[in-house]
């Protein structure tokens, strides 16, 4: 049995290990050609490693600063919506779990119909609004326009359900408010999905693309991916020095990966609901 177990173990070790070999491949694939001439990127047959080390690549890729200020209007924006929407998506959660008021059935049907909706379809709808409020080709706009996340109330609000009813009224009798309930007792309780919420909706918002590249027009406004998109073309810094596009890609992954090294263990807690108190 021992010998069966370990054979078994064995092999899902080995089919894990080519899993991840093969999802990180194509960043590896990646950091090699952002150290390699034009020439080695496109010559045949393939090879993965440079001749000789072409790190003037990364300098090239942040050399005018244009690229360290998209960087900077994603992290900044991406940290606003990320904060945001986690305040009101707990206190939207918390009411549809803690307070009783007249319409809560249709008002969570009517929240699970938006969330079935495509994103496309507020497009349009919320470009007139921006636009009628002079908040196109602004930051301001792109956070207003951001700041809600129908997938984070039910999420929180499937956190907040699993956590004893008798802890949140031992509270009340205590004389906290809902103010106090939900920042001082649930969050706290609710720390590791707080944080699970946190890091997607940051790593989202960074990466964001389609919506701000509908309302952020001026170069000056690009988050990183609409900067990224520039240098492919021919109005872009680089054009088709695809050995600096590489380094810049580099340099953007760069501080995603971090963040989800160091939050990876509040992820997997988030997921699996271990942070909650149940009945």
């Amino acid at each position: 049995m021992k010998r069966q177990r370990g054979v078994k173990e064995f092999i899902v070790h080995i089919i894990l290990a080519l899993v991840s070999l093969i999802l990180a491949f194509p960043f590896l694939w990646m950091f090699t050609n952002s150290i390699k001439t034009k020439d080695e990127i496109w010559a045949m047959p393939p090879k993965l490693l440079p001749a000789v080390a072409q790190w003037i690549n990364y300098s090239d890729a942040l050399a005018d600063g244009t690229f360290l200020m998209y960087m900077w209007n994603s992290a900044y924006t991406a940290l606003i919506v990320t904060v945001v929407i986690l305040v009101n998506s707990a206190m939207f959660a918390y009411a549809l779990t803690n307070i009783k008021f007249r319409g809560k059935s249709v008002l969570i049907a009517l929240i699970m119909v938006t969330y079935i909706m495509p994103a496309s379809t507020t497009y349009l709808p919320s470009y007139v609004i921006l636009s009628k409020m002079g908040m196109i080709n602004t930051h301001m706009g792109y956070i207003l326009s951001s700041c809600a996340s129908i997938f984070n109330i039910f999420f929180l609000r499937t956190t907040f359900a699993q956590i004893s009813p008798g802890i949140v009224e031992a509270a009340r009798i205590d004389g906290a408010g809902h103010w106090k309930i939900l920042w001082w007792v649930l969050a706290p309780m609710s720390r590791s999905s707080f944080m699970t919420l946190g890091l997607l909706s940051f790593l989202g918002g960074y990466n964001s693309y389609l919506w701000p590249s509908l309302i952020l027009r001026k170069k000056e406004k690009y988050l990183v991916s609409m900067g990224l998109q520039a240098f492919f073309t021919a109005e872009g810094a680089y054009g088709m020095k695809w050995g600096a596009i590489m380094a810049a890609c580099c340099v953007i992954i760069f501080p995603l990966l971090l963040i989800f090294l160091f939050g990876q263990r509040w992820i997997l807690n988030g997921i699996t609901g271990d942070s909650a108190v149940k009945e």
